[in-house]
């Protein structure tokens, strides 16, 4: 069966689990250890997507856009919250996300309302090119989340209290939120 005859399968597990089992498997995947019925990468997109869905948002799981038999676009995710539509793509990497990922989560924001948003959220850090990109490709349209931030988002049960606080930040500041509000590099 491929993975996305498994999208099925990969709700079901993850519905079962309770947020102290979110941040069990999350801290897992920073040390570099998945269970192995999760196909790497998988895991992330659905635990995220859970303890979204555990702290109120509405989730749409995984998916692919197909055109005429083309695919088109694999989505990890949307999460909706305070009437916030928010496309989801999920990084589980040792090296620093690069720029293209940010390209491509931008080009799939460029086919959707002009409200929708994107964020980027990832087990370690983002590349200095791709926070460049970020003050140079306007609008502020993605958010951006970094290993260290999101655990403690994890931690505390404060996905979305982010998600609210780095999309004010970018409407009132006109540019991404970067690095948390501390200004610390993570």
């Amino acid at each position: 069966m491929t993975d996305e005859g498994r999208g099925g399968e990969y709700q079901r597990r993850v519905l079962a689990l309770d947020h102290s089992r979110v941040l069990a498997l999350w801290q897992g995947l920073r040390a570099g250890i998945s269970p192995p019925e999760w196909p790497a990468g998988v895991l992330l997109e659905y635990l995220l997507l859970r303890a979204f869905q555990l702290e109120g948002a509405e989730v749409t799981w995984p998916y692919r856009v197909y055109r005429n038999g083309v695919l088109l676009e694999q989505i990890d995710g949307v999460v909706y919250f305070d009437g916030v539509s928010c496309l989801v793509e999920c990084k589980d990497m040792t090296n620093p996300v690069d720029a293209l990922a940010l390209v491509k989560l931008k080009s799939q924001l460029l086919r959707r309302p002009r409200t929708t948003i994107g964020a980027l959220l990832c087990t370690g850090k983002i590349s200095e090119p791709a926070s460049s990109l970020m003050e140079l490709l306007p609008p502020p349209d993605v958010l951006l989340w970094e290993g260290k931030e999101l655990g403690q988002a994890l931690r505390e049960h404060r996905l979305l209290e982010g998600m609210r606080r780095k999309l004010r930040h970018a409407v009132e500041m006109g540019f991404a939120e970067v690095k948390p509000p501390d200004g610390r590099n993570q």
